[in-house]
């Protein structure tokens, strides 16, 4: 299914994090590439990426949390990760994606005092017929995999570098960068598309055969 509700970290909370773990300090330019954090800016960029790559909600279980943190590998479980993976189970749908509307609420009202950290989002590959749900607004669409991390070209390559990361010179995107609406989206499928095939034309960057073009909603997020 390549449709569904996301609990995705807010922009602003990546990009503090991003500052407060020094992550991109090496700057090679000494300026702001792209979207990219950058400390001397004390400003947030006028875009800012609200795409499906931000570090969602996992499911994750005090037990695996327990077998994890056994194995050298420190994880924490919570009362919104652990109804999350028993929504995942009962539901067949994985990487935090879900289906119905109560479902991500029950999530939410997990959270807790985390809600300030997370937003709902409602998503879909450009060529799926389901019917977009009432109260969301479209943002723009990524270029990205739906599922395996939620990994978008235009996050890794333009906003928070995680894996491939771009050009030093931050001159190769520039042309697409500037066309991003406020969301770090693009308006069209099209659009997207064409920056995906224009992404994929370097030997650096990912290779996944499901990249695509991804609408993506902002949901109203619901009321505790």
């Amino acid at each position: 299914m390549s449709n569904g509700y996301l609990l995705v970290t807010r922009y602003e909370a990546l990009y503090e994090r991003a500052l407060n773990n020094h992550r991109y300090d090496d700057n090679p330019l000494g300026e702001q590439i792209y979207g990219i954090p950058f400390r001397a800016n004390l400003a947030l960029p006028e875009k800012r990426y609200k795409g499906i790559d931000r570090e969602p909600l996992k499911a994750l279980t005090s037990g695996e949390a327990k077998l994890f943190t056994e194995a050298g590998i420190v994880a924490e479980a919570s009362a919104a990760t652990n109804l999350l993976a028993e929504i995942e189970n009962r539901t067949h749908r994985d990487d935090g994606w879900l289906s119905f509307w109560e479902d991500i609420t029950e999530v939410w009202r997990c959270l807790g005092g985390e809600q300030s950290n997370y937003e709902v989002i409602w998503a879909k590959e450009f060529n799926d017929s389901a019917s977009v749900p009432k109260d969301c607004e479209l943002l723009g669409h990524d270029a990205a995999y739906f599922v395996t991390d939620h990994f978008s070209c235009i996050c890794d390559a333009l906003f928070f570098p995680r894996w491939h990361g771009t050009d030093p010179g931050g001159v190769l995107f520039r042309k697409y960068y500037d066309s991003l609406n406020g969301a770090g989206l693009f308006d069209t499928s099209e659009s997207a598309l064409d920056y995906l095939r224009y992404y994929l034309s370097f030997d650096w960057t990912e290779r996944d055969e499901s990249f695509t073009s991804i609408e993506v909603y902002a949901a109203k997020v619901p009321n505790v």
